[in-house]
């Protein structure tokens, strides 16, 4: 079983305050999108955000909104207070500004995982980890979050040091087919623009 988490609880400062979550691509925002992508594969999807009342007009369905138990440490945050109330083996994580969120990708990860020993699959596009559009074991991770958060070490690469984890180069996308657009994110007015005239 897995759930699937989309962290919504950033600043968004990079878009001059407007939330990226709702953004809107081909009719729909973002957030609504990736509750549809993610329900094909999903039992469960929690959305990590400071303030449910921004989505509750979306009807975005059986949805379970978390704040942040540590608040303010940006990504780490939002995957410690997702992974302290997850009951399923397996989690796909990712963030809000990530509008073409692939399926398959997100199986193929959880196929690595389910015959393998590992915390987390990640993709790596580029020589970039990509850590939110990752799949990951909650409970065998969830202990390292926490001491890293009060470590004050509060970058999410630095999961990558203390889990077991295995990465999915570019190459290995391409031969099999998948387009790495799905790890395509939104910061900046500019990105949105290029991702609207693709």
């Amino acid at each position: 079983m897995v759930t699937g988490v989309i962290l919504a609880g950033g600043r968004n400062s990079r878009m001059q305050g407007f939330n990226k979550a709702l953004l809107s691509l081909d009719g729909e925002t973002f957030i609504e999108r990736q509750v549809r992508v993610l329900r094909t594969l999903c039992d469960e999807i929690m959305i990590v955000t400071p303030d449910p009342s921004i989505y509750i007009d979306l009807m975005l369905g059986e949805i379970e909104y978390l704040s942040d138990v540590y608040v303010g440490h940006g990504p780490l945050s939002g995957i410690h207070a997702s992974f302290s109330k997850i009951r399923t083996e397996f989690a796909w994580v990712v963030g809000c500004d990530h509008p073409s969120l692939s399926v398959t990708a997100a199986q193929l990860m959880l196929d690595y995982l389910r015959k393998n020993d590992f915390d987390s699959v990640i993709p790596v596009i580029g020589g970039k980890h990509q850590m939110l559009h990752g799949v990951y074991r909650p409970q065998s991770i969830l202990n390292s979050v926490i001491q890293l958060i009060e470590a004050e070490k509060y970058r999410l690469s630095g999961l990558l040091d203390v889990m077991n984890w295995v990465g999915i180069d570019e190459s290995e996308w391409i031969a099999r087919g998948i387009s790495t657009d799905f790890t395509k994110d939104v910061d900046t007015p500019e990105q949105y623009l290029a991702i609207l005239e693709d």
